[in-house]
């Protein structure tokens, strides 16, 4: 009779990475801080409109799919409810490589790259074209691809505010 070890040798090893994951304060304090999700909407392409993306989409083990650039254009920098998201917008990415990437908006604002589409290499530059109006952001990224991260809200010492196309005379075609 032939015994077969490897599902023993490896349970210690899985239940480790998993607690190391888990034990993690700092990441489990940002994650919750983010609350809960919106009533009715689904995880997915459409929940969390102006969160930071890649607190959860790190590719870390037992979190969702992994992105390198992630977040939400929204029509005015002082709403940021699912409504106000700008849909279609598109989001020009350059990196220090001058290698460009683009991509779109969904019906909610949110946008995500994964690391197979693009894998920027920082610092990178980026600007939002949308009915016409392009926004460049006015400084570069240094280091992290979820614009949640500097663009939240409300707007302070410590953040620009939501990203939000500037509409020529505040009109919103």
């Amino acid at each position: 009779m032939r015994r077969i070890f490897m599902p023993l040798v490896l349970l210690p090893v899985m239940a480790l990475a998993a607690a190391a994951v888990a034990c993690d304060p700092v990441h489990s304090n940002e994650v919750s801080a983010l609350g809960g999700e919106s009533p009715g909407v689904r995880t997915g392409p459409l929940h969390r409109p102006g969160q930071p993306c890649l607190l959860c989409h790190d590719g870390k083990i037992g979190d969702p799919g992994q992105f390198s650039v992630a977040g939400t254009v929204f029509s005015k920098s002082n709403d940021i409810t699912p409504s106000n998201g700008v849909s279609g917008a598109l989001v020009h990415m350059t990196d220090a490589r001058l290698v460009e990437y683009t991509a779109t908006t969904n019906q909610v604002g949110n946008f995500y790259v994964t690391p197979n589409q693009y894998t920027p290499s920082y610092p990178m530059h980026v600007e939002v074209i949308s009915g016409g109006v392009s926004t460049p952001m006015t400084t570069h990224i240094g280091r992290d691809g979820s614009c949640a991260g500097c663009h939240s809200y409300p707007i302070s010492w410590n953040s620009p505010g939501p990203v939000a196309l500037i509409w020529p005379n505040g009109v919103i075609p």
